[in-house]
Protein backbone atom coordinates (compact mmCIF):
# COMPACT_ATOMS: atom_id res chain seq x y z
CA UNK A 1 0.00 0.00 0.00
CA UNK A 2 2.69 2.50 1.01
CA UNK A 3 4.36 1.22 -2.21
CA UNK A 4 1.39 2.34 -4.45
CA UNK A 5 1.25 5.37 -2.42
CA UNK A 6 4.45 6.53 -3.10
CA UNK A 7 4.70 5.47 -7.02
CA UNK A 8 1.27 8.05 -7.22
CA UNK A 9 3.65 10.60 -5.70
CA UNK A 10 6.48 10.39 -8.36
CA UNK A 11 3.61 10.42 -11.20
CA UNK A 12 2.39 13.51 -9.90
CA UNK A 13 6.01 15.31 -9.19
CA UNK A 14 6.64 13.92 -12.91
CA UNK A 15 3.65 15.87 -14.23
CA UNK A 16 4.40 18.86 -12.30
CA UNK A 17 8.09 18.79 -13.54
CA UNK A 18 7.33 18.42 -17.06
CA UNK A 19 4.50 21.25 -17.15
CA UNK A 20 6.86 23.52 -15.76
CA UNK A 21 9.34 23.08 -18.13
CA UNK A 22 6.78 23.44 -21.21
CA UNK A 23 5.47 26.92 -19.38
CA UNK A 24 9.16 27.98 -18.86
CA UNK A 25 9.19 27.12 -23.39
CA UNK A 26 6.61 29.52 -23.62
CA UNK A 27 7.93 32.58 -21.70
CA UNK A 28 11.23 32.23 -23.72
CA UNK A 29 9.75 32.09 -26.73
CA UNK A 30 7.45 34.89 -25.57
CA UNK A 31 10.69 37.18 -24.63
CA UNK A 32 12.41 35.96 -27.55
CA UNK A 33 9.34 37.55 -29.70
CA UNK A 34 10.05 41.09 -27.44
CA UNK A 35 13.49 41.08 -28.21
CA UNK A 36 12.48 40.95 -31.96
CA UNK A 37 10.67 44.17 -31.80
CA UNK A 38 7.07 43.83 -30.07
CA UNK A 39 7.83 45.72 -27.25
CA UNK A 40 10.10 48.04 -29.09
CA UNK A 41 10.92 51.02 -28.07
CA UNK A 42 11.52 50.85 -24.29
CA UNK A 43 13.45 53.59 -24.25
CA UNK A 44 15.38 56.92 -25.34
CA UNK A 45 16.14 56.77 -29.07
CA UNK A 46 18.77 58.60 -30.18
CA UNK A 47 18.65 60.72 -34.10
CA UNK A 48 22.02 61.55 -35.52
CA UNK A 49 22.35 64.61 -37.89
CA UNK A 50 25.71 65.58 -40.03
CA UNK A 51 25.05 68.76 -40.28
CA UNK A 52 24.71 71.95 -37.82
CA UNK A 53 21.90 73.63 -36.04
CA UNK A 54 19.83 75.46 -38.18
CA UNK A 55 20.09 74.12 -41.76
CA UNK A 56 17.75 71.90 -43.98
CA UNK A 57 18.79 68.56 -42.80
CA UNK A 58 18.92 69.49 -38.88
CA UNK A 59 15.42 71.29 -39.27
CA UNK A 60 14.06 68.03 -41.28
CA UNK A 61 15.27 65.78 -38.40
CA UNK A 62 14.02 67.89 -35.33
CA UNK A 63 10.42 68.67 -37.23
CA UNK A 64 9.80 64.86 -38.02
CA UNK A 65 11.42 63.38 -34.31
CA UNK A 66 8.88 65.39 -33.03
CA UNK A 67 5.99 64.04 -34.35
CA UNK A 68 7.90 60.44 -33.76
CA UNK A 69 8.53 61.13 -30.04
CA UNK A 70 4.49 61.30 -29.84
CA UNK A 71 3.51 58.26 -32.19
CA UNK A 72 6.38 56.04 -30.36
CA UNK A 73 5.51 57.08 -27.00
CA UNK A 74 9.70 57.88 -26.06
CA UNK A 75 11.94 60.84 -25.90
CA UNK A 76 13.86 61.10 -29.07
CA UNK A 77 17.42 63.06 -28.99
CA UNK A 78 18.83 65.03 -31.36
CA UNK A 79 22.05 64.78 -31.70
CA UNK A 80 24.00 67.02 -34.60
CA UNK A 81 27.19 65.80 -35.15
CA UNK A 82 28.64 68.36 -38.37
CA UNK A 83 31.60 67.31 -40.68
CA UNK A 84 32.78 65.81 -43.87
CA UNK A 85 29.66 66.03 -45.49
CA UNK A 86 28.21 63.60 -42.94
CA UNK A 87 30.80 60.80 -42.78
CA UNK A 88 31.63 61.04 -39.13
CA UNK A 89 27.66 60.53 -38.03
CA UNK A 90 27.58 57.78 -40.61
CA UNK A 91 30.28 56.12 -39.34
CA UNK A 92 29.30 57.04 -35.42
CA UNK A 93 25.69 55.30 -36.54
CA UNK A 94 27.67 51.99 -38.16
CA UNK A 95 29.81 51.35 -34.71
CA UNK A 96 26.43 51.30 -32.43
CA UNK A 97 24.49 48.76 -32.12
CA UNK A 98 21.23 47.37 -34.16
CA UNK A 99 18.88 47.58 -31.53
CA UNK A 100 17.05 50.63 -33.22
CA UNK A 101 18.31 52.87 -30.85
CA UNK A 102 20.39 54.77 -32.80
CA UNK A 103 18.83 56.16 -35.95
CA UNK A 104 20.74 58.37 -38.71
CA UNK A 105 19.38 61.31 -40.25
CA UNK A 106 20.78 60.49 -43.85
CA UNK A 107 20.82 63.21 -46.58
CA UNK A 108 21.88 62.99 -50.44
CA UNK A 109 25.51 63.60 -49.83
CA UNK A 110 25.82 60.01 -48.32
CA UNK A 111 25.81 58.34 -52.42
CA UNK A 112 27.51 61.02 -53.28
CA UNK A 113 30.35 60.10 -50.50
CA UNK A 114 30.16 56.82 -51.71
CA UNK A 115 30.44 57.04 -55.29
CA UNK A 116 33.32 59.56 -54.58
CA UNK A 117 35.74 56.83 -52.60
CA UNK A 118 35.11 58.72 -49.39
CA UNK A 119 32.49 57.62 -47.22
CA UNK A 120 33.80 53.70 -46.28
CA UNK A 121 30.46 52.51 -44.72
CA UNK A 122 28.93 51.87 -48.14
CA UNK A 123 25.05 51.24 -48.97
CA UNK A 124 25.73 47.13 -47.51
CA UNK A 125 26.00 49.15 -43.77
CA UNK A 126 22.81 50.85 -43.81
CA UNK A 127 19.17 49.66 -43.91
CA UNK A 128 15.96 52.40 -45.08
CA UNK A 129 13.75 53.31 -43.07
CA UNK A 130 12.25 56.02 -45.25
CA UNK A 131 12.60 58.93 -47.72
CA UNK A 132 10.76 61.73 -46.33
CA UNK A 133 11.99 64.97 -48.34
CA UNK A 134 13.35 66.21 -52.30
CA UNK A 135 14.36 69.53 -51.08
CA UNK A 136 14.90 72.27 -54.30
CA UNK A 137 18.80 73.70 -54.60
CA UNK A 138 19.07 77.19 -55.49
CA UNK A 139 21.73 79.86 -55.69
CA UNK A 140 21.11 82.64 -53.55
CA UNK A 141 22.80 86.36 -53.14
CA UNK A 142 22.53 89.64 -51.36
CA UNK A 143 19.79 91.56 -52.95
CA UNK A 144 22.19 94.43 -52.72
CA UNK A 145 25.32 92.13 -53.57
CA UNK A 146 27.10 92.24 -57.07
CA UNK A 147 25.28 90.42 -59.29
CA UNK A 148 21.24 91.76 -60.74
CA UNK A 149 20.43 88.18 -62.13
CA UNK A 150 22.12 84.56 -62.97
CA UNK A 151 22.90 85.70 -66.42
CA UNK A 152 25.70 88.41 -64.69
CA UNK A 153 26.57 86.09 -61.93
CA UNK A 154 27.41 83.38 -65.21
CA UNK A 155 28.78 86.13 -66.85
CA UNK A 156 31.14 87.73 -64.36
CA UNK A 157 32.13 83.93 -63.31
CA UNK A 158 33.75 83.78 -66.59
CA UNK A 159 35.58 87.06 -66.61
CA UNK A 160 37.23 86.03 -63.49
CA UNK A 161 37.67 82.23 -63.14
CA UNK A 162 38.41 81.12 -59.55
CA UNK A 163 37.19 84.36 -57.98
CA UNK A 164 33.48 84.15 -57.13
CA UNK A 165 33.19 82.33 -53.81
CA UNK A 166 30.14 79.60 -53.66
CA UNK A 167 29.66 78.68 -49.94
CA UNK A 168 27.85 75.10 -49.36
CA UNK A 169 27.29 72.33 -46.67
CA UNK A 170 29.74 69.72 -46.40
CA UNK A 171 33.31 69.46 -48.34
CA UNK A 172 32.99 67.12 -51.63
CA UNK A 173 29.21 66.64 -51.08
CA UNK A 174 25.65 67.18 -52.86
CA UNK A 175 26.00 71.10 -53.10
CA UNK A 176 29.60 70.91 -54.39
CA UNK A 177 28.27 68.57 -56.85
CA UNK A 178 25.18 70.06 -57.67
CA UNK A 179 27.73 73.38 -58.14
CA UNK A 180 30.38 71.13 -60.45
CA UNK A 181 27.57 70.46 -62.64
CA UNK A 182 26.16 74.18 -62.96
CA UNK A 183 29.87 74.79 -63.66
CA UNK A 184 30.21 72.34 -66.78
CA UNK A 185 27.06 73.34 -67.89
CA UNK A 186 27.77 77.07 -68.22
CA UNK A 187 31.52 77.05 -68.58
CA UNK A 188 32.78 78.79 -65.46
CA UNK A 189 34.91 78.09 -62.59
CA UNK A 190 33.81 79.03 -58.72
CA UNK A 191 35.61 78.71 -55.64
CA UNK A 192 33.61 76.31 -53.03
CA UNK A 193 33.71 77.12 -49.66
CA UNK A 194 32.52 74.39 -47.02
CA UNK A 195 30.57 75.38 -44.02
CA UNK A 196 29.35 72.63 -41.84
CA UNK A 197 25.77 74.08 -40.88
CA UNK A 198 23.13 76.33 -42.95
CA UNK A 199 23.04 78.91 -40.30
CA UNK A 200 27.02 79.63 -40.60
CA UNK A 201 27.28 79.64 -44.43
CA UNK A 202 24.10 82.27 -44.33
CA UNK A 203 26.04 84.36 -41.91
CA UNK A 204 29.37 84.53 -44.19
CA UNK A 205 26.91 85.73 -47.31
CA UNK A 206 25.15 88.70 -45.52
CA UNK A 207 28.47 89.46 -43.87
CA UNK A 208 30.36 89.65 -47.08
CA UNK A 209 32.74 86.91 -46.75
CA UNK A 210 31.55 84.50 -49.33
CA UNK A 211 29.48 86.08 -52.88
CA UNK A 212 27.09 83.25 -53.32
CA UNK A 213 25.21 80.33 -51.41
CA UNK A 214 24.08 77.00 -52.86
CA UNK A 215 21.22 76.14 -50.36
CA UNK A 216 17.46 75.04 -50.32
CA UNK A 217 14.61 77.79 -49.67
CA UNK A 218 13.77 76.61 -46.39
CA UNK A 219 16.76 77.69 -44.35
CA UNK A 220 17.04 80.91 -45.86
CA UNK A 221 13.30 81.62 -46.03
CA UNK A 222 13.28 84.58 -43.43
CA UNK A 223 16.11 86.25 -45.54
CA UNK A 224 14.17 85.99 -48.86
CA UNK A 225 11.09 86.96 -47.58
CA UNK A 226 12.31 90.36 -45.70
CA UNK A 227 14.38 91.03 -48.95
CA UNK A 228 18.01 90.58 -47.81
CA UNK A 229 18.47 87.90 -49.77
CA UNK A 230 17.56 87.05 -53.28
CA UNK A 231 17.21 83.97 -55.25
CA UNK A 232 19.29 83.73 -58.79
CA UNK A 233 18.15 80.16 -59.87
CA UNK A 234 16.15 77.00 -58.93
CA UNK A 235 17.44 74.09 -60.10
CA UNK A 236 13.99 72.18 -60.92
CA UNK A 237 12.19 71.52 -63.73
CA UNK A 238 8.78 73.20 -62.69
CA UNK A 239 8.37 77.24 -61.18
CA UNK A 240 8.86 77.46 -57.91
CA UNK A 241 5.59 78.21 -55.95
CA UNK A 242 6.24 81.64 -54.27
CA UNK A 243 9.23 81.94 -56.77
CA UNK A 244 7.26 82.60 -60.07
CA UNK A 245 9.76 84.91 -61.14
CA UNK A 246 13.00 83.54 -60.28
CA UNK A 247 14.33 81.56 -63.38
CA UNK A 248 14.60 77.32 -63.01
CA UNK A 249 17.30 75.64 -64.69
CA UNK A 250 15.47 73.52 -68.01
CA UNK A 251 14.50 76.93 -68.88
CA UNK A 252 18.22 78.19 -69.04
CA UNK A 253 19.17 75.11 -71.06
CA UNK A 254 21.16 73.37 -67.83
CA UNK A 255 19.57 70.36 -67.08
CA UNK A 256 20.18 70.10 -63.61
CA UNK A 257 17.81 69.34 -61.31
CA UNK A 258 18.60 67.07 -58.80
CA UNK A 259 17.35 68.11 -54.91
CA UNK A 260 18.73 67.43 -51.73
CA UNK A 261 16.49 63.63 -50.48
CA UNK A 262 16.79 63.29 -46.44
CA UNK A 263 15.28 60.25 -44.72
CA UNK A 264 16.57 57.80 -42.50
CA UNK A 265 18.78 54.86 -41.42
CA UNK A 266 19.74 52.06 -39.30
CA UNK A 267 22.13 49.76 -38.87
CA UNK A 268 21.61 46.45 -41.59
CA UNK A 269 21.12 44.25 -38.60
CA UNK A 270 18.69 45.61 -37.23
CA UNK A 271 15.57 43.47 -37.15
CA UNK A 272 13.09 43.76 -39.66
CA UNK A 273 10.38 43.86 -36.75
CA UNK A 274 11.97 47.24 -35.58
CA UNK A 275 12.65 48.40 -38.90
CA UNK A 276 8.61 48.05 -39.43
CA UNK A 277 7.81 49.79 -35.99
CA UNK A 278 10.16 52.71 -37.38
CA UNK A 279 8.91 53.20 -40.80
CA UNK A 280 5.41 52.78 -39.91
CA UNK A 281 5.63 55.20 -37.34
CA UNK A 282 7.51 57.67 -39.94
CA UNK A 283 5.01 57.38 -42.49
CA UNK A 284 2.59 58.48 -40.26
CA UNK A 285 4.39 61.38 -38.72
CA UNK A 286 5.27 62.78 -42.59
CA UNK A 287 1.44 63.13 -42.95
CA UNK A 288 0.76 65.03 -39.31
CA UNK A 289 -0.79 68.68 -39.08
CA UNK A 290 2.44 69.83 -37.93
CA UNK A 291 5.13 68.58 -39.65
CA UNK A 292 2.63 69.41 -42.74
CA UNK A 293 2.63 72.64 -42.29
CA UNK A 294 6.36 73.03 -41.30
CA UNK A 295 6.86 70.88 -44.71
CA UNK A 296 4.90 73.59 -46.57
CA UNK A 297 6.32 76.79 -45.07
CA UNK A 298 9.92 75.64 -46.20
CA UNK A 299 8.63 75.12 -49.45
CA UNK A 300 8.98 71.32 -48.96
CA UNK A 301 5.72 70.22 -50.35
CA UNK A 302 6.61 71.12 -54.27
CA UNK A 303 8.43 67.62 -54.68
CA UNK A 304 7.05 64.71 -53.51
CA UNK A 305 9.29 63.16 -50.99
CA UNK A 306 7.88 60.02 -49.54
CA UNK A 307 9.67 56.66 -50.58
CA UNK A 308 9.31 53.19 -48.62
CA UNK A 309 12.20 51.36 -47.17
CA UNK A 310 12.35 48.77 -50.39
CA UNK A 311 11.89 51.85 -53.09
CA UNK A 312 14.50 54.10 -51.02
CA UNK A 313 17.13 51.87 -50.90
CA UNK A 314 16.90 51.20 -54.81
CA UNK A 315 17.09 55.16 -55.42
CA UNK A 316 20.02 55.59 -53.27
CA UNK A 317 21.60 52.74 -55.20
CA UNK A 318 20.59 54.07 -58.34
CA UNK A 319 22.06 57.57 -57.38
CA UNK A 320 25.56 56.16 -56.39
CA UNK A 321 25.59 55.21 -60.35
CA UNK A 322 24.48 58.31 -61.13
CA UNK A 323 26.88 60.34 -59.15
CA UNK A 324 29.85 57.90 -60.00
CA UNK A 325 29.47 59.04 -63.71
CA UNK A 326 28.83 62.42 -63.16
CA UNK A 327 31.97 62.54 -60.87
CA UNK A 328 33.68 60.74 -63.66
CA UNK A 329 32.84 63.29 -66.34
CA UNK A 330 34.30 66.09 -63.94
Amino acid sequence: MKVKKFSFLIILLTIGMILQACNSNEAGTSNEGDEGGSTYPERQIEVVVGFGAGGGSDNFARAVTKELQEILGVNINVINMPGAAGIPSADYVARKPADGYTIWSMTSNHPVNIASGSEPNDMSVFKSIGRVQKDTMTLQVKSDGKFKDIDDLIAQAKEKPGEITVGGTGAKGFDELVLAQFEKATGTDFNYVSFDGSGEMTAALLGGHIDVIAEEPGPSVAQLEDGSIKMLIAFTDKKMEGFEDVPISTDLGIDVTDGQGRGFMVHKDTPDEIVEVLAKALEEAKDRPDYKEYEKASYLHLREGWLPTEEYDAELEKLVETYKEILAGN
